[in-house]
């Protein structure tokens, strides 16, 4: 099969393999969405840089890949507004070509372009091998699946097995990566919950089973990035307070704690008066109070997030490990000096965070483990991927949708 990365997905591909290759981490297939029912999205983000740096701020950088002839004075435009959307630090334009006037006008907006000719260049300037693909920059394998797993499940619209991956896979590329939220948080942590509870029925359907250790990989990823989040978010706040807070948080997400609380007495006065109306009493095992509890994990929680603050410096490298933890494949990564180091740094807390998720929702041990080689091994040689001639970014790659 013919590979082209000076176009469509490859290219993309090669891009977020130049960023892993420099220790930082970078993922591809994120769509912005103007509507919580994923329905009307917006672009695609070709490829996203996230970094951490003193004090857990997140920078980040954004890329666009076009291998073809396109009007670059109108993507130089677009880039700039998507900049602002993602809140980043600054974009690059990746093309065939590009003249002098067009360069200082991009450089104008903060806009680096560079040609194909540049890219090879500065990838042979940190020794990258061309037939080495780290963690998920490996589209030969993860892009192939991906587009599988999407098949199957529009296929299988009815099969409630398949409902959970579908919905784990709109959440890690459309909802959770633009911006953090407490409440994309809890989603996260009942979808870890649920797919936990959910995989030990499917282990006989293969692709099912690869699916849920998938999408379980990629939450445990997501959560790195969450967690240095969180660790930013309460860096102003007394450590005194910070269990109380991130209690609430866990408790009523981005709501504020008070005006929760005063819609649930009032919804609990509402059934009671109702009830007292019909001479009924509310059931003895009915506690009210548990609404204002925090989940049962909210101890270990804070903990888990002090510990990061005594160590910030190895924590900022938590997403990157978790990637090529989960992702990636050691002899890859171990041609890779900058990615490796990155990897070492933040090796030992990303287990810390691993060993939280299973511990908390009692997973099994199959989900979590690293799915690259269970992937390969799998589909590579298989009819679907003989069938399968090249990755040219078609609607097979659009996120899934949910029915309404």
């Amino acid at each position: 099969m013919t590979i082209d990365t000076e176009k469509g997905i490859g290219l993309e591909a090669r891009l977020q393999r130049l960023f892993l290759a420099q220790g930082a981490y970078a993922e591809r297939s994120l769509w912005p969405s103007a509507a919580p029912d994923r329905r009307k999205l917006a672009t695609n983000i070709d490829v996203l840089v996230s970094e951490y740096v003193s004090g857990f701020h997140l920078t980040r950088r954004h890329a666009e890949c076009k291998g073809g002839k396109v009007p670059l004075l109108d993507r130089i435009l677009w880039l700039h507004g998507v900049r602002a959307l993602l809140g980043a630090d600054s974009s690059y334009l990746i093309c065939p070509e590009a003249d002098i006037d067009i360069t200082t006008f991009a450089r104008t907006l903060n806009i680096q372009i560079l040609t194909l000719k540049q890219l090879e260049i500065w990838e042979t300037s940190i020794g990258i091998d061309q037939r080495l693909w780290p963690c998920r920059s490996e589209f030969q394998n993860y892009d192939l699946a991906r587009d599988r797993w999407r098949q199957l499940i529009r296929a299988r619209r009815v099969d409630e097995k398949w409902f959970l991956p579908r919905e784990a896979l709109a959440f890690i590329e459309v909802e959770s990566w633009l911006k953090f939220g407490y409440r994309y948080l809890n989603i996260m942590l009942r979808l870890f919950q649920s797919i936990s509870t959910g995989y030990n029925g499917i282990i006989p359907d293969r692709e099912l089973n690869l699916c849920y250790r998938y999408v379980f990989s990629a939450l445990l990823v997501r959560f790195a990035q969450y967690l240095l989040s969180i660790c930013f978010d309460v860096s102003g706040i007394p450590p005194s307070d910070t269990k109380e807070y991130l209690f609430k948080r866990l408790t009523f997400g981005d709501q504020d704690p008070s005006y929760a609380s005063s819609l649930i007495q009032s919804t609990i006065e509402w059934v009671n008066r109702t009830l007292n109306q019909r001479g009924i009493p509310l059931p003895a095992e009915i506690e009210v109070g548990r609404l204002y509890e925090p989940p049962p994990y909210a101890e270990e929680f804070v903990q888990l997030i002090l510990n990061l603050f005594q160590k910030s410096n190895e924590a900022r490298y938590i997403p990157i490990a978790m990637e090529a933890i989960q992702f990636g494949d050691p002899s890859t990564e171990s041609h890779f000096p900058r990615l490796k180091a990155a990897m070492t740094a933040g090796e030992s807390l990303s287990a810390f965070v691993k060993g939280f998720v299973i511990r908390t929702f009692s997973v099994p041990k199959k989900l979590s483990d690293p799915i690259k080689t269970d992937l390969i091994s799998f589909y590579q040689g298989s009819k679907i991927r003989r069938e399968k001639k090249d990755y040219k970014g078609n609607n097979s790659q659009l996120p899934l949708k949910i029915k309404s």
